[in-house]
């Protein structure tokens, strides 16, 4: 995961134009991850941002199949349908983050939200909820927006800020790159593990 261009080839295959402002939201598809506050909150993003456009990654658990589908028939009932593209399980996530504009993590009491860390690792803006391991991670105002769980209307308004504001968000994607670096490198992590494994056998 590290900043790039975006690939004109895959923008093509996802049916985008270089106009799109391209929002991404990668995760298993299940109620506590935020996708239908995700789709509220677009219905609000288009009445601003006409070319905001949508992309779902990710695909449900076994015992949650139909939750897709219920999903998507949200989406068409909030005239979504030509805004969001429903990209499934993706082994290419480090190119969807390099065509994306704004990262979207909307679910509530997220333990941690390594898709933060990818996506700021990519110098993306991120737009999350101020809830569970998430403050941990994303400094609001500095790398990325945190918003109220359950506002829709909060987080509308954080995306479409950044897709309006081009210099903000890259501001925010460059901080977010330096935090990633800084704190979340496999080698500093690894390092600190094993001291706090170190401690407590010492005990």
């Amino acid at each position: 995961f590290w900043p790039g261009e975006p690939s004109g080839a895959l923008q093509q295959e996802l049916g985008l134009s270089p106009e799109d402002e391209v929002v991404l939201v990668v995760g298993r598809l299940t109620p506590w991850k935020g996708h239908e506050m995700l789709l509220q909150a677009m219905q609000l993003v288009r009445e601003q941002r006409p070319r905001a456009r949508l992309l779902v990654v990710g695909t449900t658990t076994f015992w949650e199949t139909s939750y897709e589908q219920d999903l998507r028939a949200m989406a068409d009932a909030l005239s979504l349908g030509d805004c969001v593209r429903w990209l499934g399980f993706r082994t290419d996530i480090a190119d969807l983050l390099r065509l994306c504009n704004v990262f979207v993590l909307p679910s509530v009491n997220e333990p941690f939200g390594r898709a933060l860390v990818e996506a700021m690792a990519a110098a993306k803006p991120v737009v999350a909820m101020r809830s569970g391991g998430v403050p941990e991670v994303i400094r609001d105002g500095v790398c990325g927006l945190l918003v109220a769980p359950g506002e829709t209307r909060q987080l509308a308004d954080a995306i479409s800020r950044l897709l309006a504001d081009r210099r903000f968000a890259s501001e925010m994607g460059q901080n977010g790159w330096r935090r990633a670096n800084r704190y979340y490198d496999i080698r500093r992590v690894a390092r600190e593990v094993q001291e706090v494994y170190e401690e407590i056998l010492g005990r």
